[in-house]
């Protein structure tokens, strides 16, 4: 008869549980014990409600503490919104769970945490992060520096959205030995069913904008590049889906460009999703700021062609030249834009993705080689014996 041995127990500290990472995390809770503690729901995100229930075989936690919202501004408006997680319950769920590893996002007050809680029982902890040089360079300060390369020194293990990430790692001094680089990857499973178009546009092509409506986007210059090529006579539909503060600006803003064919529609649910990019012919993504672009990826598993912004983490990494571009240099958006609606833009290509089972299979090796090197061997009851 062979011997069961109890699984590994993982924590992992987030924000908010984003529904495309359902289905890693699914694998995570097969392969282990795994708790996931969240910081509870953001205002601005509000088709990511629910998503707790969807992991059976996982425990899922609400850690007590604050969410503080703050605007970063940019010559007098708001350029993008973010919530600060201070919440101390990270630590006491914690001290219930007793992980033999914890992973934590990003890098503040729940990465202390999870430092304070590795070093006093000797627990290896992985700190998964998706900033760029370029998305870091413009916000981080002395102090946020400062912080940062403590943590550099601190942390022994990091996980990284893409290479634009562990780009940014190197420069704090973080050697590239320490860093597991994955990708920051959408269920490709849920883009192979046979999903019409949610919406009906004309004429085509139909150009796509998927995300918040905040300056940080590049909404207005999208709007502005448009404009510009329907004057000169091209023929092509607008579809922007989703939700933001600026969105009734961006709305006032194309009716005062005389933009035709354009239709604005609020965030839609995550099991919608693929009949939104079905109904379109290219996904426009203007960022002016994003570690990563979730719905560049998304696009790719869709089946329709990607015009990406180079300050985008995921640019270098899926497309080549011909497909991205700078959206605040008005002549390249312009001229590359003028490229997408003739349909000059490469097909879409799914080879620079990875699959969900390729980055779970990365983790779950990693994370338990990291267990097995720092901890105690476990009982039958699952808790070590240190």
């Amino acid at each position: 008869m062979k011997t069961k041995f109890p699984k590994i127990r993982v924590a992992l500290l987030i924000n908010m549980i984003s529904p495309a990472r359902i289905s890693l995390y699914s694998r995570l809770a097969d392969a282990f014990d795994f708790s996931i503690l969240h910081g509870g729901n953001e205002r601005n995100r509000d088709s990511w409600r629910g998503f707790e229930n969807a992991l059976p075989a996982a425990t899922v936690a609400r850690a007590w503490g604050w969410q503080i919202p703050f605007a970063r501004r940019q010559k007098g408006r708001a350029f993008d919104e973010y919530y600060l997680h201070v919440q101390p319950g990270y630590l006491w769920q914690l001290f219930k769970f007793r992980p033999h590893v914890v992973v934590t996002s990003e890098m503040g007050v729940r990465t202390l945490l999870a430092l304070i809680y590795g070093s006093l029982f000797r627990k290896p902890v992985w700190v998964w992060w998706g900033g760029t040089v370029h998305t870091e360079g413009r916000k981080a300060g002395l102090f946020k520096r400062s912080i940062r390369r403590i943590l550099a020194k601190w942390a022994q293990n990091w996980i990284s959205y893409g290479r634009s990430s562990t780009e940014y790692l190197l420069t704090l001094g973080i050697s590239r030995s320490k860093i597991l680089e994955i990708q920051n990857t959408a269920d490709e499973r849920y883009f192979q069913s046979a999903t019409p178009r949610q919406f009906e546009l004309r004429p085509r092509p139909v150009l796509l904008y998927v995300g918040q409506f905040i300056g940080r986007k590049g909404v207005e210059l999208f709007l502005h590049a448009a404009a510009s090529l329907q004057r000169e006579g091209l023929e092509f539909s607008l579809l922007l889906v989703g939700n933001g503060r600026d969105k009734p600006t961006a709305e006032n803003l194309a009716k005062e460009l005389g933009l035709k064919h354009a239709e604005f529609h609020p965030s839609q649910p995550p099991h919608s999703m693929l009949g939104v990019y079905r109904s379109a012919d290219v996904l426009v993504f203007p960022t002016l700021e994003d570690p990563w672009g979730l719905v560049a990826s998304e696009s790719l598993l869709a089946g329709i062609p990607v015009l990406c912004s180079k300050y985008a983490g995921c640019a270098e990494e899926l497309f080549t030249s011909e497909s991205i571009f700078d959206p605040q240099n008005p002549v390249d958006f312009q001229e590359k834009l003028r490229a997408a609606i003739a349909g000059q833009l490469p097909p879409p290509d799914v080879s620079r993705l990875r699959t969900t089972a390729q980055v779970a299979t990365a983790l779950i090796a990693a994370l338990e080689h990291s267990s097995t090197e720092s901890a105690a061997p476990l009982t039958q009851s699952g808790h070590s014996t240190a």
